[in-house]
């Protein structure tokens, strides 16, 4: 983590930013792609830290942000004392580091491109790994098919700008991509698009129980039991061969499904195991939310190591499901969905805070990063 005592204090003057290099300085750059991540000022840098974390475990400062004093002007008075900060070098691998904060302006002159105020950008190096050309036709909600129109990225690099996307729609940033000999494109991702969160706990709710406390929430909450019984296995089971002239009789088989269904019979007649169950809320044309519980193994890179969730958790997953799905994985979606969206994100809110209230624990957004119980 960076030093605290390094960086200005929040509510004291902000430190010069040292304006960001006109070309990469790579010793191998031309086997690199540079992509600009920008953000606000108030953004601190262990904040860059954190969310790189929640994706990269390796992810550590080679050398953390520093302010220092520095002296400009002349006169009979003497100099006056300014505060610099100087960029820090962050990797999150072997391969990419991210570099900054920089100013929002090149130190050749070199105009970066962004749309609106940019309150620093940050340098991020990784290597071009590029496959085929994305397919066409497909979802695209994160705008990376647009932008690698022409080959997609693999590996150390799709995985980088996937994260950068990701940081972008949590701090109400941009992203500027390296594309090379071509002119640099640009994602600037709607923050409305998160809506889904995930309460992963070591308390497990009955559906009684959880459907109690969603109801708390949203008073047409209801389970998700329809369905129809199985009946068992057909009348004609185990009378004809499924291979006429296979190495078992008639009998044989016979005998081995009178077995398979005393089984079925057993596990139908004895106590049941709940493994999964669902809670549903009906937005109409607006679409469903759903609270999904079930048992994980694999959580998320942010919350391994903690006690409780060693082992393993139990996921409530609560996701809005939009009527229309086309539009749903659209980077520029209709007005129409953005509405619903709005309306769908507010009940995912209040159902993700009930549940946690009754169940503890950690709460991860749809981009896997942690998100505080009073900023749901």
């Amino acid at each position: 983590m960076t030093d605290e005592q390094d960086l200005p204090p929040e509510d004291g003057p902000r430190p010069e930013l040292v304006p960001l290099p006109g070309s990469s300085e790579h010793p191998i750059a031309d086997l690199y792609v540079r992509h600009l991540l920008a953000v606000d000022e108030d953004v601190d840098p262990s904040e860059i830290e954190a969310l790189a974390l929640s994706r990269f475990p390796a992810t550590r400062w080679e050398t953390p942000p520093e302010v220092v004093q520095t002296k400009a002007g002349r006169g009979s008075r003497g100099s006056e004392v300014h505060d610099r900060l100087v960029p820090g070098t962050l990797r999150t691998s072997r391969h990419t580091t991210i570099s900054g904060p920089y100013a929002p302006a090149s130190d050749d002159g070199t105009a970066l491109g962004f749309d609106g105020p940019v309150g620093m950008v940050y340098e991020v190096l990784c290597p071009r790994e590029r496959g085929a050309a994305p397919f066409q036709g497909g979802g695209d909600r994160d705008g990376l098919a647009r932008v690698y129109s022409e080959a997609f990225p693999i590996r150390e690099e799709a995985r980088v700008a996937s994260w950068l996307v990701a940081v972008a729609r949590r701090l109400c940033g941009a992203v500027r991509f390296d594309l090379g000999a071509t002119e640099p494109r640009f994602v600037v991702p709607d923050p409305a698009v998160s809506v889904d969160l995930t309460v992963y706990s070591d308390v497990w709710l009955s559906p009684d129980a959880a459907l109690a406390v969603c109801a708390q929430a949203d008073g047409s909450a209801r389970l998700a039991s329809t369905g129809t019984p199985w009946q068992g296995p057909p009348q004609t089971a185990g009378t004809v061969p499924v291979e006429p002239d296979g190495p078992l009789t008639p009998e044989q088989l016979a005998a081995l499904h009178a077995r398979a269904e005393d089984a079925d019979i057993a596990a139908l007649t004895g106590p049941r195991t709940l493994s999964a169950y669902a809670v549903e809320v009906d937005l109409g044309d607006d679409g469903l939310v759903s609270v999904e519980v079930s048992g994980v193994e694999q959580l998320p890179l942010v919350l391994r190591g903690l006690e409780w969730a060693v082992d393993g958790a139990i996921a409530y997953q609560v996701r809005w499901t939009p009527d229309d799905l086309v539009d749903w994985q659209r980077e520029l979606p209709s007005f129409e969905h953005r509405v619903s969206r709005t309306r769908a994100a507010g009940v995912v809110a209040a159902l993700t805070r009930a549940v946690h209230v009754a169940v503890g624990g950690e709460i991860v957004d749809q981009d896997e990063f942690l998100v505080e119980p009073d900023d749901v």
